[in-house]
């Protein structure tokens, strides 16, 4: 009798919805990074308007289907646009996006752990060829938890890893060698939002090129790049 309890007491959880658990917004992220990644390349127009459709799938098809025919048509329609990769708009922040997640998965975020720049500095002297500012902001809320290496852009980089409360934010530096020597000082930051939900920021300070990436917030972004380039400026 307890037996047929549970088994109805079950029944019940599971159609009221209470066993419900809704996956971290990193975790989804993650998924699509992977999606991303492991997805043929995307046809040209010109092939993709002649297969996205096959015969027996054209609208026009599905005139006399009535309701399920229109139905039919509409989920084929939104499974395209759901799964059809977009060419990214620049290689080097889908790389980067790609790099983050990749170290996240591997569990390999940090090779140098420590909250002071005089130890993470001194760290990648021999393993890159220049030497990366390393920042540790005072603005509250941002602490520098350490650094590693990774390969982006067909060379070695440095990978400084800060915190927002439980946000990681790794910052990739690399020396700039697309702008003019006459450049502007005043760094210039552009936050947007990668296609699979990373937060980006990038700017340029002193011949160095930067990149945070992270899964928090773009106004969080924002504001740890400028805590970030008000730090150095002093």
């Amino acid at each position: 009798m307890d037996n047929d309890n549970d088994i109805a007491s079950l029944g019940t959880r599971l159609r009221d919805g209470s066993l419900y658990e809704r996956a971290p917004d990193h975790l989804r992220a993650q998924v699509l990074t992977r999606i991303w990644n492991e997805a043929p390349p995307a046809r040209p127009a010109r092939a993709r308007s002649r297969w996205m459709w096959p015969a027996w799938s054209m609208p026009w098809q599905f005139a006399g289907g009535g309701l399920a025919g229109g139905a039919l048509c509409a989920l084929i329609f939104t499974a395209v646009l759901t799964f059809q990769r977009p060419a990214p708009t620049d290689p080097i922040a889908q790389e980067i996006v790609s790099s983050h997640v990749r170290a996240l998965l591997s569990t390999r975020t940090i090779d140098v752990e420590s909250s002071d720049k005089h130890t993470v500095k001194p760290w990648f002297n021999g393993r890159i060829d220049y030497a990366p500012p390393v920042v540790d902001p005072a603005t509250p809320g941002f602490a520098l938890v350490g650094g590693r290496l990774d390969y982006v852009g067909h060379r070695p980089v440095a990978v400084l890893v800060y915190h927002y409360l439980k946000h990681p934010i790794d910052v990739y530096v690399f020396p700039d060698n697309s702008r003019a020597p006459n450049a502007p000082s005043k760094p210039t930051t552009a936050v947007t939002q990668s296609d699979d939900g990373y937060g980006l920021a990038n700017w340029h300070s002193n011949g160095m090129s930067y990149w945070a990436v992270s899964d928090a917030s773009t106004s969080v972004l924002r504001q740890f790049a400028q805590a970030l380039q008000a730090d150095e400026a002093r």
